[in-house]
């Protein structure tokens, strides 16, 4: 299942992500190996060399690696097959960094349905949902093949809090449209309360 992550930040943290400062890298570490299909270190019995097939010691190449980790962290060039692990590993990362985040069920259908009745309930198109990732994040980890992934500045995102308020009473707006809308209104309202935050935006196999 895919999902959309909402993450207010500043796009300077995570852009600073790459190459980071050696406190951040720790920290950034430290955050990898708490989260859901970390890395782990693999334990060895004596009698495992006998065995014929010892699932401990398999390795799942599609789970976020600790080189993936220390390649991230550099700045360095990811290699195609690790871009998917990478970008779960990266968005672990801007969550934990950022205000606030939210995760919604992502599906291109319900958001173009969510589009389509924000227009019709007076939203304007400068102001529509996708706008809100429609600036490259500027970072050496490229989007894979229909991903959403980008950013929106300050200014642009605290504008869509309001226009968002104003529509949202209409009743073009169905209990879906607003069980969407509802998560990455909060993280608007986090952005709002300090200058210094951008809004990311990013989908991801849950």
């Amino acid at each position: 299942m895919q999902e959309l992550v909402s993450c207010a930040i500043s796009i300077d943290d995570v852009r600073d992500i790459f190459g980071a400062a050696p406190d951040v890298a720790d920290a950034l570490r430290t955050s990898a190996a708490t989260r859901p299909g970390a890395p782990q270190q693999q334990g060895r019995g004596w009698l495992r060399p006998l065995l014929k097939r010892d699932r401990t010691l398999e390795v799942d190449v599609a789970a976020p690696s600790k080189q993936d980790i220390e390649t991230l962290l550099a700045g360095a060039h990811i290699p195609p097959d690790r871009m998917v692990p990478s970008w779960r590993i990266l968005t672990g990362w801007v969550e934990d960094l950022a205000a606030r985040s939210s995760r919604v069920p992502w599906d291109q259908a319900a958001f173009d349905a969510l589009e389509w009745n924000l227009a019709r309930a007076g939203l304007n198109s400068d102001y529509s949902l996708r706008r809100l990732a429609d600036r490259d994040l500027g970072i050496p980890l490229h989007p894979l093949t229909g991903q959403v992934a980008g950013y929106a500045k300050h200014v642009h995102a605290v504008e869509t809090l309001a226009q968002l308020r104003a529509v949202e009473p209409n009743p073009e707006l169905d209990s879906t449209d607003r069980r969407l809308l509802a998560p990455i209104m909060e993280v608007l309202d986090a952005v709002a309360t300090d200058p210094r935050l951008d809004i990311v935006t990013i989908s991801t196999t849950a």
